[in-house]
């Protein structure tokens, strides 16, 4: 095959369009459709970059990634996704929060990927300011996101009245104290289920001396879940990397309950595993390239 028909193979096998087909590869719709054509007058400065793309594609293809790691229910995901339902159902504000890495986040989007009814925003320090983090939330309830905060706030009110949705705030720990104060009024004012997950952070917040500074929201805490990298089982670790071999579980354990928690075990049983080794020594001189030693 030519790259036009490898370009169209991987196009028809990935169910994407042409346009993004061209996103990927990083020129526009217009040009990647003459080039398909054959009708584009400089066809080789389009080459290599689909060439460049496919090629990589290929690689992925035949190696494991990160996300090829199935969702596994462990001891901890059962803690969070009961947190999550809890607040859904009773409409309350509910934070889950712990040791980063030990799948939060996995869990939350597991969770969530059959329901119509949960909005999901993940803050950043680039919004933890209200202004910032309600127009990110207008554009999840394609509300008006410009003009005051004021506007802002009351168009989301307005829309979450008249509907029964759950607001889920993944790395809340970057909200400051205003932000959250305003989010505790949607949860007053249009009794929306709010779930706050985060790191230590966010609960250390309402704990430490601002304490007083938080109590409107900390008292309206319906339920709260605590989650370390110590909650790890053995037979979390078989389940999720379905392993058998003793000494290869107990040093994916070790990691799990390391500071590297669950996310760096994955990263280390992957490329051991693309290294064709996943045994405890494999595994060893895997941590040991990466950096991640226990």
């Amino acid at each position: 095959m030519n790259l036009q028909e490898r370009a169209i193979a991987y196009i028809k096998q990935s169910g994407i369009t042409q346009a993004h087909f061209g996103r990927l590869v990083g020129v526009a719709e217009s040009t990647i459709s003459r080039w398909i054509k054959g009708t584009y007058p400089a066809p080789e400065t389009i080459d290599a970059k689909v060439k460049d793309f496919l090629e990589k594609e290929e690689v992925r293809e035949s190696i494991t990634e990160t996300n090829d790691i199935q969702f596994v229910m462990t001891g901890i995901s059962q803690n969070i996704w009961h947190v999550l339902e809890y607040g859904r159902i009773q409409r309350t504000i509910s934070v889950v929060y712990g040791d980063a890495g030990i799948g939060k986040t996995r869990t939350m989007k597991e969770w969530a990927k059959d329901k119509t009814d949960v909005v999901i925003v993940t803050a950043n320090p680039a919004v933890k300011s209200p202004k910032g983090f309600f127009k990110m939330l207008a554009r999840q309830f394609k509300t008006i996101a410009q003009g005051s905060l004021d506007d802002i706030v009351i168009d989301i009110m307005d829309k979450l009245m008249s509907s029964d949705r759950t607001i889920v705030i993944d790395e809340a720990q970057h909200l400051n104290r205003d932000t959250l104060e305003l989010i505790r009024s949607l949860n007053d004012a249009t009794n929306t289920a709010i779930i706050l997950m985060g790191n230590e952070v966010i609960y250390s917040k309402m704990l430490s001396k601002q304490q007083a500074e938080f109590a409107q929201l900390f008292t309206r805490i319906g339920m709260r879940k605590h989650l370390l990298t110590d909650n790890f089982e053995e037979s979390d670790v078989q389940e999720i990397f379905n392993v058998k071999e003793k000494s290869t579980i107990s040093f994916l354990l070790e990691l799990c309950r390391s500071k590297f928690s669950l996310r760096g075990a994955i990263h280390v049983f992957v490329n051991s595993q693309n290294n064709g080794d996943i045994s405890e020594k494999g595994l060893k001189a895997m941590s040991k390239v990466m950096g991640i030693l226990i």
